[in-house]
């Protein structure tokens, strides 16, 4: 689910974290890249044809199921081996209810997650990590200093079946593209 434009706080701190991390990790979460991922349903293509039959279960099982607008609050950052992530929590069921009943209309084609179980955290990647990282220390305190914020409330519109293509230059990040 992509994030809409009211969501500058979360490209702002994605911003702090990567001068900390330092050079070329992916800045994900600015603006018109920051998303919820609900579920991945394959591993990485590097094509996909507009009549890929497998993008049209998976579009079909979202048209069966994608109700939305799903509305979230980002409570804190959390820290993992791999990015530093915003979490939120889903102010209504209608996210968690989306999670599932899609999982239920994929059928055979949910099977790239179905060996990890449901979900159990909504969260924003900020930063991918790609290589060392700078000042590890100052990320680790600075994340600490934020793993509870004042919460803040985002509305998703809608859930889109999207990929990513990585955009490099100064803010290097995989930018989600519709399918």
């Amino acid at each position: 689910m992509i994030l809409p434009a009211g969501t500058a706080f979360l490209d702002d701190l994605t911003v702090e974290a990567a001068a900390l991390a330092g050079p070329g990790h992916w800045q994900t979460g600015q603006l018109g890249s920051a998303h919820f991922t609900v579920r991945a349903l394959e591993g990485y293509r590097s094509e996909v044809p507009p009549d890929d039959p497998a993008c049209a279960r998976y579009l079909s099982a979202l048209d069966r199921t994608a109700t939305g607008p799903y509305r979230m609050r980002v409570t804190g950052l959390t820290l993992t081996p791999g990015s530093v992530m915003a979490a939120a929590e889903p102010v209504d069921g209608a996210a968690d209810e989306f999670m599932d009943r899609l999982a239920l209309e994929l059928g055979p084609d949910g099977w790239f997650e179905r060996p990890h179980g449901r979900r159990d955290i909504w969260y924003v990647n900020l930063l991918h990590f790609t290589g060392d990282i700078t000042e590890p220390a100052k990320l680790i305190d600075w994340v600490a200093e934020r793993r509870r914020l004042e919460p803040v409330e985002v509305v998703v519109p809608a859930a889109e079946l999207v990929r990513f293509r990585l955009v490099g230059g100064e803010r290097p990040h995989m930018r989600p593209v519709r399918l």
